[in-house]
């Protein structure tokens, strides 16, 4: 049996020009496995996105709900890495659902 994979192109959000944290690699990486015969497309699956109630299992309900609307604090958007945006909770999101898939496969 092939390798299962895991990709959403909700993986991959635009950040500012310049940000350090190479996120166009996790695009080119599903790319560059198809195109290279690497992979098939029937190896791949499709995560679903994490809701706030999945998230709260293992955060805070408040933390989450301020993540998910955009409300937390500077200090607590520094510590993420990322400025915080729309596509920021939806990759969040469906990066929670692919390790979760990961784990099932």
């Amino acid at each position: 049996m092939p390798l299962p994979l895991v990709y959403h192109p909700h993986y991959v959000t635009p950040l500012p020009d310049g940000h350090r944290f190479p996120m166009p690699k996790f695009g080119i990486l599903y790319r560059l496995l198809l195109e290279e015969g690497v992979a098939q497309p029937g190896q791949f699956f499709a995560p679903e996105i994490a809701s706030p109630e999945l998230l709260s299992r293992v955060h805070e309900p408040e933390y989450v709900r301020a993540f998910c609307e955009g409300s937390l604090p500077k200090q607590a958007v520094r510590r993420i890495g990322l400025p915080w945006s729309e596509g920021l909770v939806l990759r969040t999101c469906t990066a929670v659902g692919g390790t979760l898939l990961t784990a099932r496969l």
